[in-house]
C-alpha cells in the first residue's frame, strides 16, 4: 500500500492580516500543478471542514494529552492521503497556511476568554494559546503520518505594531465582530491585548518542541516582503522559505496559468473611511448569515487604495 512520509512540512502560521488570505487563495489555485512537483499544499478550512475532530482537538485538547487520539490520526491519515492524489509516495513537502492555529482574532479580541477550565482558558488576549495548539498540530501530523523523520520549518510574519493593531481593528469593523465599547479605536487599544504577538514571543513558541526533532522558525517581515502594488512579491517570498530549491520552477508555473484571478488581486483588503463607517451603521441590521455578503460588497465597493 503507499504511503504519505514527507520529508518536509512548512507552516506558514501567521500573524494575521499579514497576506495569509492571498497565500492561501493561490496555494489552492496551483494545487494540482503543485502536487505534480510533490508539494502537497494544505489551506484553513482543510482540519475545520474534512477533519472537524481533529480540529477540535487543536483548539481544546487536553494539556496532558502526550499522545494524539487514534480516532483522529486515522481520520487525518485518510484525508491527507486522498488530499496526496493517486501517488502519495511522490509527496516529499506539505505546505499548510492556516494563521487560526495561533488563535482567531474574535476569539482573542473581540470576545471574553473561552473554556474558562481548560488550557489555561483564563488568560486574556490574541494568540494565548499559540504554544499548545502549535504543538497538538505538529504533534498531530507525525501521529498521523506515523512518521518522524521530519525537517520542521515554521513561518512568522512580524510587522509594526501600530500597523498591525490598526488592521485588526479595522478586520474587527469590517466583520461587524466588534463591541460598542471598542468601536473607536483609541478605546480598542486600550482594551485589547496584544501582548503574545511580538516575533520574539512567537519564536518563543515552539522551542521545546525544536529540542525533539529538526524545526527551523523564521520570522518574515511583512512590510518588507511585500509590496501592496505588487501582490504577488509576498508569494514569491513565503514560496522561497517554503521551497527554496523549486521556488523559481514554482513562479514560472503560477506566472503561466492564466486561469489564476488571484496571483495579482488583493484579497481581504482593509477598508477606506466610508467603507468603516458603513459597518459600524450596519451593526444592527443584519443576521450572522448576511454579514459575509456584506463584508464582500464592502470590499468591492470600499477597499482601502494601496
Amino acid at each position: 500500500m503507499s504511503q504519505l512520509k514527507p520529508r518536509r512540512i512548512f507552516l506558514h502560521c501567521g500573524l494575521h492580516k499579514t497576506g495569509s488570505t492571498y497565500i492561501q487563495r493561490n496555494l489552492q489555485t496551483n494545487r494540482e500543478p503543485l502536487l505534480e512537483q510533490g508539494v502537497l499544499g494544505l489551506g484553513p478550512n482543510t482540519f475545520k471542514k474534512r477533519c472537524s475532530e481533529f480540529w477540535r482537538h487543536l483548539q481544546w485538547g487536553r494539556r496532558l494529552d502526550r499522545k494524539t487520539p487514534q480516532r483522529l490520526t486515522s481520520e487525518t491519515r485518510h484525508t491527507l492521503m486522498e488530499l496526496a492524489g493517486e501517488h502519495p509516495e511522490t509527496i516529499h513537502t506539505i505546505v499548510q497556511s492556516f494563521e487560526a492555529i495561533l488563535g482567531t482574532l474574535h476569539s482573542g479580541l473581540a470576545d471574553s476568554p473561552l473554556r474558562k477550565t481548560l488550557n489555561k482558558g483564563h488568560k486574556s488576549g490574541l494568540y494565548r494559546f499559540a504554544k499548545s495548539r502549535t504543538k497538538r498540530l505538529i504533534t498531530g501530523l507525525e501521529d498521523s503520518l506515523e512518521h518522524r523523520s521530519i525537517l520542521w520549518t515554521i513561518l512568522f510574519a512580524s510587522r509594526s505594531h501600530e500597523a498591525f493593531v490598526r488592521s485588526c481593528h479595522n478586520q474587527l469593523l469590517k466583520e461587524v465582530l466588534y463591541t460598542p465599547e471598542t468601536s473607536q479605536n483609541d478605546t480598542f487599544r486600550q482594551t485589547a491585548d496584544f501582548s503574545r504577538t511580538d516575533h520574539q514571543s512567537l519564536e518563543q513558541t515552539p522551542l521545546k518542541l525544536a529540542s525533539k526533532r529538526d524545526l527551523n522558525v523564521v520570522c518574515l517581515d511583512y512590510e518588507q516582503a511585500s509590496d501592496l502594488e505588487a501582490p504577488s512579491t509576498l508569494l514569491w517570498n513565503v514560496l522561497n522559505h517554503a521551497l527554496p530549491q523549486q521556488a523559481d520552477r514554482f513562479r514560472q508555473l503560477m506566472e503561466a496559468n492564466t486561469d489564476n484571478p488571484n496571483l495579482n488581486k488583493t484579497t481581504n483588503p482593509g477598508l477606506n473611511e466610508r467603507g468603516l463607517e458603513l459597518a459600524m451603521q450596519a451593526r444592527p441590521l443584519f443576521k450572522r448569515r448576511g454579514l459575509k455578503l456584506f463584508r464582500k460588497f464592502l470590499e468591492k465597493n470600499f477597499a482601502k487604495s494601496p
